[in-house]
């Protein structure tokens, strides 16, 4: 979940883009809206995690940066509009999984 890098770029910078990307996903109020973004954020940090190349680490960081900023927007869009909720947000047993393996 890291970057690694010769510049500036520090774990503690890393960690809160990534940390502000996830609040920035769970601010979606449509449940596939958020579980997308959410597993979108997760899935490009763990494949940046692997990045040496000092260019390819700040091109990641940048991609990250604009992304976050698009979520923050089209979080704020989300909320505009009205939406049904679907059965894993109205029923509280199938969100924690309870209902699913009591059958």
């Amino acid at each position: 979940m890291y970057f690694i890098s010769e510049m500036s770029v520090g774990r503690v910078e890393v960690l809160r883009l990534y940390r502000s990307s996830l609040r920035a996903a769970q601010q979606f109020e449509t449940y596939n809206f958020r579980k997308y973004f959410y597993r979108r954020t997760r899935d490009q940090f763990r494949a940046a995690s692997g990045l040496t190349d000092t260019q390819a680490v700040v091109a990641a960081l940048a991609e990250a940066r604009g992304d976050l900023k698009v979520m923050q927007r089209q979080g704020i869009l989300n909320k505009m509009f009205a939406h049904n909720r679907t059965v894993i947000e109205s029923d509280p047993q199938y969100a924690s999984g309870a209902r699913r393996y009591a059958e």
